[in-house]
C-alpha cells in the first residue's frame, strides 16, 4: 500500500507530459482566424498543466520526506532508549539479591501434595519457583532470575529460610548441579506489567538481558 501513492503520482505526471505534447503539436497545425483563439486556449492549458505538475511534485516530495526510513529508524531508536530507561529505573528499585537453590517435586522436598503448589497450581519444572515466607507477597507473580530467565512464584519454602528462592527442576541430578548460589539478582516483574502498557517489550528485554543458564539449553 505504501507504493500506491507515489505510483499514482508518477502516472499522473506521465499523462500530463503527454497532454502537453499533444497541445503543442495541435497548436502548430492550425491556421487562419482560428489560430489566435487556439493559441490562447493552448497557452491556458499549458499553464494549467504546468501548475498541476508543480503541485504533484510538491506532494511527491512531501510523501518521500514523510516516509523516510531514516526518520522511522530514529523514532524507533528513541522509543527503545526510553523503554530501557524505564526498565533500568524499575529494576534498581525492585531487584533483590537472594539465596538461590533448586528442588524437585518429591514429598521429601515439598510436602505430601506434590501435585499442587501453595496457590493450587500444577508444578512445572523450568517455570515454577518457591520463595521464603518473608517474600510471600510475591506469590502468583512473575520474577526475572539472573541466569535463569522469567519464572512464576507459586510456592513457599520451608519457614526456616529467609530472602531465598528455590527453582523447580526435573530431577535431583540437575538440582545438585545448580547447588546453592548466593547474591543472585532477582527482579519482581508483575507490578511493572500492571502499570506499563509496554509489558510484552519489557519482558522480552528482561529475558534477553542475560544468556540462559547451562541447565536451560
Amino acid at each position: 500500500m505504501r507504493l500506491t501513492v507515489p505510483i499514482i503520482i508518477l502516472l499522473t505526471l506521465l499523462n500530463l507530459s503527454l497532454v502537453l505534447k499533444v497541445v503543442v503539436s495541435d497548436g502548430t497545425q492550425l491556421d487562419g482566424d482560428k489560430n489566435t483563439g487556439c493559441v490562447e486556449l493552448n497557452n491556458l492549458e499549458l499553464l494549467k498543466a504546468r501548475d498541476e505538475i508543480m503541485i504533484l511534485r510538491i506532494i511527491l516530495d512531501g510523501y518521500r520526506e514523510g516516509n523516510s526510513p531514516t526518520a522511522h529508524l530514529q523514532q524507533a531508536l528513541e522509543e527503545i532508549e526510553e523503554l530501557k530507561n524505564v526498565l533500568a529505573g524499575y529494576k534498581e528499585a525492585n531487584t533483590h539479591r537472594l539465596r538461590l537453590s533448586a528442588y524437585t517435586a518429591r514429598p521429601e522436598e515439598t510436602n505430601d501434595d506434590v501435585e499442587h503448589t501453595a496457590i493450587m497450581q500444577t508444578p512445572r519444572p523450568g517455570w515454577t519457583v518457591a520463595v521464603s515466607h518473608d517474600l510471600r507477597g510475591w506469590l502468583g507473580k512473575r520474577v526475572y532470575i539472573e541466569g535463569f530467565g522469567v519464572r512464576m512464584v507459586s510456592d513457599l519454602m520451608n519457614a526456616r529460610y529467609t530472602r531465598s528462592i528455590d527453582i523447580l527442576v526435573p530431577d535431583v541430578e540437575m538440582a545438585m548441579s545448580i547447588g546453592v548460589k548466593r547474591n543472585v539478582l532477582v527482579t519482581l516483574i508483575e507490578p511493572l506489567i500492571q502499570d506499563n502498557p509496554l509489558e510484552s517489550n519489557i519482558i522480552e528485554l528482561m529475558e534477553d538481558d542475560l544468556p540462559l543458564s547451562p541447565w536451560e539449553h
